[in-house]
């Protein structure tokens, strides 16, 4: 335990030591060896926690550390193994064996890599010194510090500041994530041939990783455990039976720099957040180890990873499908699932929030939208006729023309000749609304490009501009961060919501309820009837040519959500359009969304 006040190093003569060790002294506030918790947080690695809307750890991105795991609750066995194998000695030593010492120096002036630092030293070093050069930091920066913090702490203090700092790998630091990342269990838990692989894990955490090389893994963990009988910590009987302990590794649920204990899928996510985070804070605030709560709900999260993963499945070969994604918000805009392609492990780009695609058909939201605010209404007219424009024929997805039909029903057959000759009306209301409703800057094209949705968008904004229209015309731009904390759980971020009345009113309120009742008429009698979830719903498909991109987005009484298929290299699929595969996922995913929401 740290010693009484009055016997506590003073800090000018601390500094003045520390002064002769390295040449520029540590800020005073960052120098505090006698507060064994501090000591657990200070300098850590930068990385990100994030928690679910509900609070729950869904995932780590950078450094992981777990929760500190207070000295009773390590294992004896564990205690030992470190000793064992680290620093025989620990408990005889005053942070220093001068033996060691000399062989460690040794070994670093002549190129060769030899341990020899005590537990205290590798404490030290882990908290302060690790970016200082290896000559300085052993001949002159840990002699001066590692009896320091003997003075200060006691030896179960170091032991537990160790075991909560060290690096094990995998992006875990500390006991509590490395038994997490490779065990799935708590320290509390692990076995005798457990612990000795996590101790093994130390001097080379890459090289002796259990997820690469398991055989290697429980090898060194067995010379650890005979480390321990060689130092009278185990007997040979004890040994021989930890030896025989049934170990079961857990699936690796690390990918891209980051860990996820519900499955890597939520990187997609969990990386969006971050982004999210870092946009809204200044550099500085980016230090050590946040914790961001966000807006995902786990449920309708595993519910979008499940359909998305079992209609690729399915039909990845028949229908040459490699891709797919898939967006849930709230109303507001707050996003609860994000699944931004078929395996996060393998490619890391997301089609998401990332890539811009086509939206074919989805585009003719606009189309009506400006018609609508022209004072058309759902019964006005217009002709479904056949088109030429620009000497090229405008085809029909079926081939099929009705003449003259009101807009509702032009929607519901998603009609291209009527959407056309809406957009030739209204050209510029049509890209005026795109730009205000953050789909592209500038879409560039003539009036049959934007009727039929030959420019690019994200799956992320198209899913907000629906949303826009489930609330009743008020501006919704997605958002996944709640709150951001830094590594003292002090407040970086909170996010504060706008009163309903001061959300920017992007469509009069009677044109999106109009619009509403012509998305509805989509879903019940439309191209999207394969959505239909047996509820209220609402929503549009789209199709680009050749197959290439397959949409479906629509929205509940509750949530808004966008599917997209397609290739990552544009390659055409077979037989995929908007009202199949993408609006039978929807309708899964919505389906799960709204039982007992």
């Amino acid at each position: 335990m740290p010693m009484p006040p009055d016997q506590s190093l003073d800090r000018r003569r601390f500094l003045a030591l520390l002064g002769l060790a390295a040449a520029a002294p540590r800020p005073t506030e960052a120098l505090e060896l006698a507060d064994a918790n501090r000591l657990i947080t200070e300098n850590r690695e930068d990385g990100i926690r994030v928690l679910s809307a509900q609070g729950e750890f869904v995932g780590a991105r950078g450094a992981y550390y777990g929760p500190p795991v207070p000295f009773a609750q390590l294992p004896r066995h564990l205690i030992d193994a470190l000793v064992a194998s680290e620093d025989r000695r620990f408990y005889e030593h005053w942070g220093l064996d001068p033996r060691a010492m000399a062989r460690a120096v040794w070994s670093t002036l002549t190129g060769r890599t030899q341990g020899g630092s005590t537990l205290t030293q590798q404490t030290i070093k882990e908290i302060y010194l690790k970016e200082h050069s290896p000559i300085v930091r052993k001949l002159l920066e840990e002699p001066v510090l590692a009896p320091i913090l003997e003075l200060n702490l006691s030896k179960e203090d170091i032991l537990f500041v160790y075991l909560n700092r060290v690096f094990f790998g995998g992006s875990a630091h500390g006991i509590e994530a490395a038994a997490r990342v490779y065990f799935n269990k708590y320290a509390r838990s692990l076995s005798v041939l457990e612990s000795a692989m996590m101790v093994g894990l130390l001097p080379a955490p890459n090289r002796f990783n259990p997820h690469r090389n398991f055989e290697l893994s429980r090898d060194r963990g067995f010379r650890v455990i005979e480390q321990m009988v060689d130092a009278d910590l185990l007997t040979r009987a004890a040994a021989d039976r930890a030896k025989a302990q049934p170990v079961t590794v857990a699936p690796s649920r690390s990918a891209w720099g980051g860990f996820y204990p519900r499955g890597t899928q939520i990187g997609w996510f969990a990386r969006w957040a971050e982004n999210e985070a870092n946009a809204n804070a200044a550099p500085s605030a980016r230090k050590g180890t946040r914790t961001i709560t966000t807006t995902l709900d786990p449920r309708i999260q595993a519910a979008a990873e499940r359909h998305l993963e079992q209609a690729l499945r399915a039909n990845a070969r028949t229908r040459a499908i490699e891709e797919g994604a898939v967006v849930v918000m709230r109303l507001d805009g707050a996003v609860v699932a994000l699944v931004g392609g078929r395996d996060y492990k393998r490619k890391e780009w997301d089609h998401a929030t990332q890539a811009k695609r086509q939206p074919g058909s989805v585009a003719k939201l606009f189309v009506y939208l400006a018609a609508l605010q022209e004072g058309s209404t759902p019964e006005s007219r217009i002709s479904d006729a056949p088109l030429t424009l620009g000497g090229r024929p405008v085809r029909n997805f079926d081939d099929t023309y009705l003449g003259d039909i009101p807009l509702s029903a032009a929607l519901e057959k998603s009609s291209n000749t009527a959407a056309v000759r809406l957009a030739i009306r209204n050209t510029g209301e049509v890209r005026t609304l795109i730009e205000r409703l953050n789909i592209a800057d500038d879409p560039g094209g003539e009036a049959g490009d934007l009727a039929l949705g030959t420019y690019e968008a994200r799956l992320v904004d198209l899913t907000a501009a629906f949303a826009s229209v489930a609330n009743r015309g008020r501006m919704v731009v997605p958002y996944s961060v709640q709150r951001v904390q830094d590594p003292a759980g002090g407040e970086l971020l909170t996010r504060v919501l706008p009163a309903r009345s001061e959300i920017r009113q992007v469509l009069a309120p009677q044109q999106a309820d109009a619009m509403r009742q012509m998305l509805a008429g989509v879903v019940q009698r439309g191209t999207g009837k394969a959505a239909d979830p047996g509820f209220w719903a609402a929503g549009k498909t789209g199709t680009t040519t050749a197959n290439r991109d397959a949409w479906f987005i629509g929205f509940t009484e509750s949530y808004v959500a966008g599917v997209w298929l397609g290739n990552s290299d544009s390659k055409p699929m077979t037989g995929v359009s908007g009202g199949g595969l993408p609006a039978q996922i929807w309708r899964a995913v919505m389906t799960d969304a709204v039982r007992n929401a």
